[in-house]
């Protein structure tokens, strides 16, 4: 048996843009400390890096035993600050992607495949 605590913490970057306003805020915090604990950070896309960066620095200062970071989709060639990947599962093209839980305006989170959002409707600000 091994104790296995899941918690969630919410940050924002984005808001209701597609690119990262380079101003990151936590939205919800953890419920417990970490302090001492070894934590896997779990997240869907590393993009320009800020906001991971954003994160890994906020979580060190509460010192746990040990973090890492395993990430869905990492963007190396959007990448504005290298940050340490302990596991990546794809690295993409830079192009903006939607489904499986990633969305544009808080549309298509529910399609069952990661998809290419098409850029012509990023530049004009669309988001149906």
């Amino acid at each position: 048996d091994l104790p296995i605590t899941c918690e969630f913490i919410g940050i924002s970057s984005y808001g209701d843009a597609t690119e990262t306003s380079g101003i990151v805020r936590i939205t919800q915090d953890l419920q417990h400390s970490i302090e001492g604990k070894d934590v896997l950070l779990v997240e869907d896309i590393v993009d320009s890096g800020l906001s991971m960066r954003y994160l890994l620095n906020n979580l060190a200062a509460r010192r746990p035993a040990s973090l890492r970071v395993c990430t869905l989709l990492e963007k190396p060639d959007n990448a504005r600050v290298q940050v340490r990947l302990d596991y990546v599962g794809f690295r993409i093209p830079n192009h903006f992607v939607v489904g499986y839980g990633l969305d544009v305006g808080n549309l298509y989170r529910n399609l069952p495949y990661i998809g290419i959002y098409p850029a012509t409707r990023l530049a004009a600000g669309a988001s149906t």
